[in-house]
């Protein structure tokens, strides 16, 4: 039989023999790379050579000059073609390597999400949610910036059971497709796009046509272009002079100079955006042409193809942006404009574009993220084959997993604990010695719930719950520039989650070491109150506490609302050892005298 241990180094053979395969892509482009820079040299010298020959003959030298010119485009077209190549299998080996890393719990490669943290939010900053070493660290295989914000979305906001579902099947299907998925990375890690680019794009959208809708402008180039070319050819042949010549060119310098002063306010909102359309091409191209089965990804087909191809469309339009840009191209540009009013025909082809296209922006950006955040969990089920995925249910309240884990604790040093919870109205209370893992395990619950409320795989063998709130009151921290104090800044929290309860919410309430801002007998009377009133609400938490004769009261005094747990530690010459499981029942041993005693306090026996 095949063990976890078995399957993860499978996993990690195949990302390390996908470095092997990348690597050898690329020593083979740079060895054709190589060849094709030898072959523009020699091409190069030959023609030099057929202009030596054939001088003064001006004909069989602009022939071979010109046949030579043409070689000379192929072969760097060719390696440019290498060089795009070389970039991706380096982007591939470097996908690959991450996710060798972070099967190893090395995470620093990937982004941290530290700009969606919110520290007003119910479990954000309890659960570690974002930041270094975070759980969307963790996740996230995002590039695009509307993809980081979906999946913070997703952590911050459960989605509903249908929601749920269809993300998980949607993750599966992409689980089966490593190459492709990685492929996918590649191409939006070379251009990632930016907000800044969509808010360019809807600006640009919502502006009015103006002028330019008009139909007869369309006359006027062709009439214009006629004109201002039949009298270069005229000049060209003599039959018009010099003088004629150029009175002609600077009419046709002012009326091009005049249309291009109103097309360049539409060039700056949209220059140099041309390389992030290139990025939502390929991956639009690389979606509409992969095969998918489950409803969500067919859906999201469906979504971005409006009347035709996408990626046909976001060519054309990368085509326009491309051909704009000629303005950068001084010598170009100043020919191209003067005898064909090049703005004005890229500006009317801007015009017919967006009037058939404008509504289809918002879903191609919302097709990359959610395909990104698909990616970013199938990436998990890969790395991670002992997971399961969660079933939700609508029957509050209802908790079970079995060998549940932190997420984000090295396999090699995770403790699986199995905990159930079920009905209205109860309150685990979970005791235990100084860094015996009651926190921990909260933070286990919490975070795996997270997980499969935005249908991600968990960190259990099984793993069943029902819809509900998540709200936590487990790190809390003073403000010296609001003047609150930690005990406030508490009761703020408390405030919050008694607010929901009031209202009957379907809540599950994290607790850890509450009221610990003030003083042992306030704090005593005020986490039996509070058991209490949660337990009237019909209200369901986990609180851990050090006060184990509040558990042990509460749990005497209503032993069908309130289920107590532990964890233990024992003494071995002179040292505390942990084995971090949970049981039932109340602590019995308690370490911080010994903790104590170790950082050189004496105590008068």
């Amino acid at each position: 039989m095949t063990t976890l241990q078995d399957q993860t180094a499978g996993i990690l053979q195949i990302y390390q023999a996908n470095i092997l395969r990348h690597q050898h892509s690329v020593r083979k482009a740079k060895k054709v790379k190589g060849g094709l820079a030898l072959a523009r040299l020699a091409v190069f010298l030959l023609a030099a050579l057929l202009v030596y020959y054939y001088w003064p003959a001006m004909s069989s030298s602009v022939v071979s000059t010109l046949f030579c010119g043409i070689g000379l485009g192929i072969l760097v077209f060719f390696d440019a073609a290498k060089s795009e190549q070389i970039k991706n299998h380096g982007r591939l080996i470097q996908i690959n390597q991450h996710e060798t890393d972070a099967m190893h719990q090395q995470l620093s490669a990937y982004d941290d999400g530290l700009i969606f943290s919110d520290p007003s939010h119910a479990y954000a900053s309890d659960l570690d949610l974002f930041g270094q070493a975070s759980l969307y660290q963790f996740l996230s295989r995002c590039h695009a910036d509307q993809s980081k914000k979906l999946l913070a979305d997703h952590l911050l906001h459960p989605l509903s059971f249908t929601q749920i579902r269809e993300k998980q099947e949607a993750a599966r299907e992409m689980a089966g497709k490593t190459e492709w998925s990685q492929q996918f990375q590649s191409n939006a890690m070379a251009n990632p796009i930016s907000f800044q680019t969509e808010k360019r794009l809807r600006q640009w959208i919502d502006e009015p046509a103006g002028i330019f809708e008009k139909s007869y402008w369309k006359g006027l180039v062709l009439i214009y272009s006629l004109i201002s070319i039949t009298i270069l050819v005229f000049y060209i042949f003599d039959l018009i002079s010099l003088s004629g010549f150029l009175l002609a060119l600077v009419c046709f310098l002012g009326v091009s100079s005049l249309i291009s002063a109103k097309v360049h306010p539409t060039w700056i909102l949209l220059s140099r955006i041309e390389p992030e359309m290139n990025a939502l091409y390929e991956q639009l191209h690389a979606f509409e042409n992969e095969s998918f089965q489950t409803a969500f990804n067919q859906e999201l087909k469906n979504k971005i193809s409006g009347s035709g191809s996408p990626s046909v469309t976001i060519r054309q339009f990368r085509g326009i942006l491309k051909r704009f840009d000629f303005r950068l191209n001084l010598l170009v540009f100043f020919f191209l404009n003067t005898f064909v009013l090049w703005d004005l025909q890229q500006m009317i082809a801007l015009v017919v574009w967006k009037k058939k296209n404008k509504h289809m922006l918002a879903p191609w950006f919302q097709a990359i993220a959610e395909i990104e955040v698909a990616i970013s969990v199938a990436s998990l089920i890969r790395n991670k084959p002992g997971w399961c995925f969660p079933l939700i249910n609508d029957r509050y309240f209802y908790l079970r997993a079995n060998d549940l884990g932190h997420p984000l604790i090295p396999p090699a040093n995770v403790v699986l604990n199995s905990f159930a919870l079920e009905g209205l109205g109860k309150v685990a209370i979970v005791t235990g010695s100084n860094m015996a893992g009651k926190s921990t395990f909260l933070r286990s619950l919490g975070t795996n719930l997270v997980l499969a409320f935005m249908g991600a795989p968990v960190c259990a063998s099984e793993f069943e719950a029902s819809g509900m709130h998540l709200l936590s009151s487990m790190r809390v921290a003073d403000n010296l520039a609001e003047n609150t104090s930690t005990f406030h800044a508490e009761l703020k929290k408390l405030q919050f989650i008694i607010e929901n309860v009031n209202h009957r919410e379907p809540v599950f309430i994290l607790l850890d070491d509450v009221l610990r801002g003030t003083n042992s007998d306030d704090r005593h009377a005020g986490s039996r109150a509070l058991i209490r009133q949660l337990i009237r609400e019909k209200a369901v938490a986990v609180m851990a506490t050090h006060d184990t004769g509040l558990a042990r009261a509460e749990s005497d005094r209503d032993p069908n609302s309130v289920i107590t747990y532990h964890f233990d530690s024992q003494i071995r010459d002179g040292e505390l050892y942990f084995d971090y499981r949970l049981r039932k029942g109340i602590c019995e041993s308690l370490n911080a005298t010994l903790l104590m005693k170790k950082i050189g306090i004496h105590f008068d026996d």
